[in-house]
């Protein structure tokens, strides 16, 4: 099976290592799947791959509040001097669950607030 290359890493690996975390699964599971599936086994270096995702989570991560500083700072006519605040939460909390809700709010001379939901 040929597959794509990402930094020296197989594609497919990449996915599956991903798709793992997504549903809250590590090597066990994934080596569980491929075998259902009439895959290839799971790459002998998992943590690797596990490895890349948090290195690129955390550089899009950077980038993601990078632009929300430059755009807050345009937004407050060039002036760098203002207030930020964070709160985010599990949707039921002491429970498994995928949904995250992220509240972001800032103040300089006039206040707004700002709500995502990551899902």
């Amino acid at each position: 099976m040929s597959s794509d290359m990402t930094n020296g890493f197989d594609d497919i690996n990449i996915r599956l290592t991903y798709g793992m975390s997504c549903i809250r699964k590590g090597n066990s599971a994934a080596k569980i799947f491929c075998a259902i599936m009439n895959f290839p086994p799971t790459p002998a270096k998992f943590e690797r791959y596990n490895y890349l995702l948090l290195r690129s989570l955390i550089k899009v991560s950077n980038e993601s509040m990078r632009n929300a500083v430059e755009e807050t700072v345009k937004n407050n006519n060039s002036n760098k001097d203002f207030l930020a605040a964070f709160n985010g939460s599990w949707q039921k909390l002491g429970h498994t669950s995928l949904n995250g809700v992220v509240s972001a709010s800032y103040m300089s001379r006039d206040w707004k607030s700002l709500s995502f939901r990551m899902s």
